[in-house]
């Protein structure tokens, strides 16, 4: 049964919706947040008709870098929620370049202090401590800015051709 008008109206909404071009997050400071950005960054690049294999490394590098202002920035390590911290922002485009190209930015900034997980190991085995080797290798560059007002992170994807009209 094909779907109703108000049903193609509602696709198309939030077709047009998810293809803005800014993504824009204001993620609270609960574990939740980084499946939210996750699911959401997913949906903007397809709007934008980005490679499923971009998404996937996009995807990968935006969760760490949310984590990690959970984690790090406002020491949250259980699966809780911290309704007195300044929420975890993020806010992503799409830049399109001289010859058609284009590559996206992606920055995450957090209002918290730096401080190591409480259960952090330091022995070479540990499987802890990874998240800025991870976002590096999914991304073109990753550039970390820590000041006494919180953590910016910016990660910038590599070029991936005009999409195909």
């Amino acid at each position: 049964m094909p779907p109703s008008s108000d049903q193609d109206r509602r696709l198309e909404h939030d077709r047009s919706r998810a293809a803005e071009a800014t993504l824009q997050l204001v993620l609270d400071v609960d574990w939740v947040s980084p499946s939210i950005a996750r699911d959401r960054l997913r949906r903007w690049l397809t709007a934008h008709r980005w490679s499923p294999a971009h998404v996937d490394d996009l995807v990968l590098a935006l969760n760490e870098a949310v984590s990690n202002s959970i984690e790090h920035g406002h020491g949250l390590t259980a699966p809780t929620r911290d309704d007195s911290a300044q929420p975890v922002e993020v806010h992503g485009r799409v830049v399109t370049e001289s010859d058609g190209a284009r590559h996206v930015e992606l920055t995450v900034r957090d209002r918290g202090s730096w401080r190591a997980p409480a259960d952090a190991h330091s022995s070479a085995g540990s499987s802890r401590g990874h998240g800025v080797t991870i976002m590096r290798a999914c991304v073109e560059e990753v550039t970390v800015d820590r000041t006494d007002d919180g953590t910016t992170v910016v990660l910038r994807s590599r070029s991936v051709p005009p999409p195909l009209t």
